[in-house]
C-alpha cells in the first residue's frame, strides 16, 4: 500500500504539520503503510497536486496510489475534489481511491461525521486510526452547476443565515471556531429574509435512487420538469442541504443523513419567526435537538434547484463560498470511498 498525504499548514489554528509529526506520520508508519507527504505553499496546491501528472515531474500521479489522506478543515478536500473533476479518468480515480481527513481545520465537518458514524470520538487520533484499520465505506457525492461552474461536493451547501455566517465571518477569522457563534448571534439580532424558488425531486419519483441516482439532470436554463419536481416560492431565513450528519465537529445539523442514502437532506426556516425562537433553534443544532423545533423543516431529495429573487445572497458550498446565484445539484450515489468503520 501506498498513500499520499497532504498536509494544510495553515489550516484553522495552523497544527497540522504538528499533527502530522506528532501523530498521522508515526501510526502510519507502525501500520506499515508508505507515503508520499505534500505540505501545501498557496492556495489551491491541493487541487494542483491530484490533477492528471500532479504537480511538476517529480511527483506520482494520483492514478498511482491506493490512498489518500488529507490534514487540514473542510476546504483541503473541496480543493482535492475540484482537481479530481477535472481528469479524464475522475471516476475511475473516486471509485478505487481510499480517502481519508484528519481534521485540522476551523470546522471539520467531514472528518466529525465519519468519526460519528463509526462510533468513535472526535480528535486526530481517532480519524488516523481509521485511516491505519484500511476499512472504508462508499459515500455519495454530489454535482453542482451555477450559470458558469461546475463543482463536486461532499457535504453541504448553505444559503441566507448559515451562508452569511460562514463567509462574513471571516473578518473574525482570529476567533476561531467562536467565530461562527459570534457572528451568528449578530445575525440573528440583524436578521435577513431571502426569497427564492426552490424546486425539489423526491426520491419515490426515482427508481433505485440509492444505486443509479439521477440518470438525467435538466440544464439550469430549462424548466424544471412539472409532473415530478414540487416547487415553492417563498421567503427563507435558512436553507442548508446535507449529505452527511455534521457541518462541523459541533454541528449535528442533519441527524437523518447517512454517508450513502442517496438524498439530500435540506433543513429550510422559513418566517414567521422570533429572534429568540430562532436563537433557540440555533443552540440546539450542537446536539439536534432543533429537528424537533417546530420552526424547522427538512426536505428529502435526490436533486434540487434553488433560483433566488432577492438579490446579495451567498452560495456557500462545503464552507467554500463559489459563485452566487441559481444552483442545482443532485446527488451522486457511492460515488467514492471513504475510511470509516462501519
Amino acid at each position: 500500500l501506498k498513500y499520499l498525504v497532504i498536509v494544510n499548514p495553515k489550516g484553522g489554528t495552523g497544527t497540522g504539520e504538528d499533527t502530522y509529526l506528532s501523530t498521522v506520520g508515526p501510526m502510519l508508519e507502525q501500520a506499515g503503510v508508505e507515503h508520499d507527504l505534500c505540505i501545501t505553499t498557496h492556495a489551491r496546491h491541493a487541487e494542483e497536486r491530484v490533477k492528471e501528472g500532479g504537480q511538476g515531474s517529480d511527483d506520482k500521479d494520483l492514478a498511482d496510489y491506493d490512498g489518500l489522506v488529507c490534514l487540514g478543515g473542510d476546504g483541503i478536500l473541496h480543493e482535492v475534489f475540484q482537481g479530481v473533476k477535472t481528469r479524464n479518468d475522475a471516476d475511475e480515480i473516486f471509485a478505487k481511491l481510499k480517502i481519508g481527513i484528519v481534521g485540522c481545520g476551523t470546522s471539520n465537518g467531514l472528518a466529525m461525521s465519519l468519526l460519528h458514524e463509526s462510533g468513535e470520538q472526535y480528535g486526530a487520533l481517532d480519524s488516523t486510526f481509521l485511516v491505519c484499520k484500511g476499512q472504508t465505506t462508499p459515500m455519495d457525492l454530489s454535482h453542482y452547476s451555477t450559470q458558469n461552474r461546475e463543482y463536486t461536493s461532499f457535504l453541504t451547501f448553505s444559503w441566507a443565515f448559515i451562508a452569511d455566517v460562514d463567509i462574513e465571518s471571516e473578518t473574525i477569522r482570529c476567533l476561531g471556531r467562536l467565530r461562527n457563534d459570534v457572528w451568528a448571534a449578530w445575525r440573528a439580532v440583524w436578521l435577513r429574509k431571502y426569497r427564492a424558488r426552490f424546486s425539489y425531486l423526491p426520491p419515490s419519483k426515482v427508481p433505485n435512487y440509492k444505486t443509479t441516482g439521477l440518470t438525467h439532470m435538466p440544464s439550469l436554463s430549462d424548466d424544471i420538469p412539472a409532473e415530478d419536481w414540487v416547487t415553492i416560492e417563498d421567503n427563507f431565513i435558512l436553507f442548508w442541504a446535507a449529505h452527511v450528519s455534521h457541518a462541523s465537529y459541533a454541528t449535528y445539523n442533519s441527524p437523518a443523513s447517512k454517508m450513502q442514502d442517496g438524498v439530500f437532506q435540506i433543513m429550510v426556516i422559513r418566517p414567521p419567526i422570533s429572534k429568540f425562537q430562532l436563537i433557540k433553534l440555533l443552540l440546539g443544532i450542537e446536539t439536534g435537538a432543533h429537528v424537533n423545533n417546530p420552526h424547522t423543516e427538512f426536505f428529502e431529495c435526490v436533486a434540487y434547484r434553488l433560483e433566488p429573487v432577492t438579490s446579495g445572497s451567498f452560495n456557500d458550498l462545503d464552507g467554500e463560498v463559489i459563485e452566487s446565484g441559481p444552483i442545482q445539484g443532485h446527488v451522486l450515489p457511492a460515488s467514492t470511498n471513504m475510511f470509516c468503520g462501519v
